[in-house]
Formats: C-alpha cells, sequence, structure tokens
C-alpha cells in the first residue's frame, strides 16, 4: 500500500460536509492492501429522517382519525341511535298516543325498549279498567236512579191516595238500597286496592277453618245449604288478615248462592298443603261459567247475570284481598258441575 488515493468525492458545495461513516479492507494478489472508506453526509441523513419521522406522524394521525370515526359511527350505531329511538318513541306514545312495539333486540338498550312497551301496556290496561269501572258504576246507579227520579215525579206531580203514596215511597227506598249496595261494593273493592300495609296475624290452617265454619255453617243450614270443610293440614301456619281473608269466602259464599241453580246447593270448602303453599279449594255443585269466560270472572264489574241488579265486584275484591296476602286466585270448571274457586296462600314456617 503506498497510499495512492483511487477514488475521491469532494463535496458539490462548502456547506455539505462529509464524514467517514464506515472503512473496509482488501489484500490485492501482489500482496498490497487495498482501503475502502465509506463517505456520507450527516445533513442529508437527519433530512431523510426528519422525513421520515413526518411521514409517520401525519399516518399516525390519519390512522387515528379513521379509528376515531369507525368508533364514533359503532357508538351511534348501537348505542345513540337507538336511545334517540326510543326518545322518539316515548314522544309519540304521550304525544299521539301511538303504541310502542317491541324490540328484536338483546342488549340494555333493548331491555330498557321493552321495559318500556311493558309499562305502557300495564298502564293501558290499568285505563282500560278504570274506563270500564267507571261505566260500570254509572250503569248500576243509573238505572235505579231512573226509576228514583220517576217515583219522584209522579208523588210531585199528581194528587195520590195513601195507599199508592207508601208503594212509591217504598219503591223510591228499595231503589235507593240498590244505590246503596253498589256504592257500598265500590268502596269495598277500592278498600281491598290498598290492603297491602294491613297488620297480618300468624294463625293455624285449622283456627281460620274453624272461624269460617262458626261463621257460615248453621245460617247456611237454614238456608238449605250444605257446607262441608275438609282440612288436611290443621297446624299449617299462615300470616293472614282475619277480616279480610273471612271477606273473601264470604264473597264466594254469596257468589255461589246469587248465581247456582242447584237444589239443594252444596258447597264444600277442602283445604290442602302443596310444599310451601297452603291450597284452599271453594266448590259448588252449580252451573259453573262458560269456559270463555273463566280468565275475565275476576276482573271489576264482570257478571254472567246480563240483567244483573247489582255490581260485579264480588271476585274482583277477592283477587285483590289474595294479592295483599302474597298469594294467588284462579277458577276452573269442574268435569261434573259447578265452579272451584282455588286460592294459594304462602305458608309461614
Amino acid at each position: 500500500m503506498d497510499g495512492t488515493l483511487l477514488f475521491e468525492s469532494m463535496p458539490l458545495s462548502g456547506e455539505t460536509r462529509f464524514v467517514v461513516s464506515g472503512s473496509g479492507t482488501a489484500k490485492l494478489a501482489d500482496g498490497r492492501q487495498l482501503i475502502v472508506y465509506t463517505w456520507t453526509d450527516p445533513m442529508r441523513e437527519n433530512e431523510i429522517s426528519r422525513l421520515f419521522m413526518k411521514h409517520a406522524l401525519a399516518g399516525l394521525i390519519v390512522l387515528n382519525l379513521c379509528i376515531f370515526t369507525i368508533v364514533a359511527v359503532m357508538m351511534y350505531l348501537l348505542v345513540l341511535s337507538p336511545i334517540i329511538s326510543l326518545r322518539r318513541t316515548i314522544r309519540e306514545y304521550y304525544e299521539l298516543g301511538a303504541m310502542p312495539q317491541l324490540s328484536p333486540r338483546k342488549d340494555e338498550i333493548g331491555r330498557l325498549h321493552n321495559t318500556f312497551v311493558t309499562m305502557v301496556g300495564v298502564l293501558e290496561n290499568k285505563e282500560q279498567t278504570e274506563r270500564r269501572l267507571i261505566a260500570s258504576v254509572s250503569h248500576d246507579i243509573k238505572t235505579p236512579l231512573t226509576s228514583v227520579m220517576g217515583y219522584s215525579e209522579r208523588l210531585l206531580s199528581a194528587k195520590l191516595n195513601a195507599e199508592k203514596q207508601k208503594q212509591y215511597l217504598h219503591s223510591i227506598y228499595d231503589k235507593a238500597l240498590v244505590i246503596k249496595t253498589v256504592v257500598d261494593e265500590f268502596d269495598e273493592f277500592l278498600e281491598a286496592g290498598f290492603q297491602d300495609g294491613a297488620p297480618m296475624d300468624l294463625m293455624s290452617v285449622g283456627d281460620f277453618c274453624s272461624r269460617i265454619r262458626e261463621e257460615y255453617q248453621n245460617e247456611l243450614l237454614d238456608a238449605g245449604v250444605s257446607f262441608k270443610i275438609e282440612n288436611t293440614c290443621p297446624t299449617a301456619q299462615i300470616r293472614c288478615n282475619l277480616d279480610h281473608l273471612r271477606r273473601v269466602f264470604g264473597n264466594l259464599i254469596g257468589n255461589s248462592i246469587q248465581h247456582s241453580d242447584a237444589n239443594p246447593l252444596i258447597l264444600c270448602l277442602t283445604c290442602t298443603r302443596e310444599e310451601d303453599q297452603a291450597v284452599f279449594s271453594f266448590c259448588d255443585n252449580g252451573k259453573g261459567v262458560a269456559p270463555e269466560l273463566l280468565g275475565q270472572i275476576f276482573e271489576p264489574f264482570f257478571t254472567t247475570d246480563r240483567g244483573r241488579k247489582v255490581s260485579g265486584l264480588g271476585l274482583a275484591i277477592c283477587r285483590n284481598i289474595i294479592r295483599a296476602h302474597g298469594g294467588s286466585i284462579r277458577a276452573e270448571n269442574l268435569p261434573s258441575a259447578g265452579l272451584r274457586i282455588e286460592i294459594r296462600l304462602p305458608l309461614t314456617e
């Protein structure tokens, strides 16, 4: 190696500076060594690095914007849009009365929407019940009231003999009693609907059956009605309001006497235990109820007597009282003949 320079690249301007970035050695055939130096421009490398970082940063910003846009669209479609739709549904219901439809969604938003739909259904049913109550009370009061007004008008406008006046006054009194019965039964129905806080006492099924037997046995016997009580769980304990529960069975007995055409009429109360419930089965040997009407007999003012003289609230009162006791009540026709009312009440250990 004699120091001969084989290649040299000089700066094109005074602003450019080169530095050795690497070197290599090669041995020639004649024993001489060839040294190769690599010169680079550090300013140019920094410029390329800055350019790369600039483009990388721009790409990262664009990527983040794309991700944000996708997330925003998904949030709108999955969360915001259903909430807007639910708000619109609520607004249409209370402003226009439009009934909402169930949502096919299975997430929390869908469950919230369907809960609202269920709540609307409950409110609509209650409103329809209130309308029927008002219409039925109006009907049951209007009919005897019309008679009262007619008899009163005759008493005021015509010269009637004493016998006729007495007859009209008796008719007015009888119609007034009918109106009083309707009002009393309606008050009883309203009272039964607010009995969730009524005091409850612990009582055995045997003691309760004895109370029912003592209260109704002789009265029904004098009326020619057979009343049997069979109890297979006398020691089972229930928590109840005795006065309210006695009213339930009083309504059931009165309902059977009023609507049954059986002669002789046979009533039977059977008390059994099924797991953690006391089951009271009240049966009669009457004609029963048409199958298509069984699901309606506990509705307020429902009656199978089209020419009714009093309102049909007895079984509705029974249902309200039993529900206030945490129980259930249902009706079914017996295979032979008659109607069976089943009441289930929770047992207390």
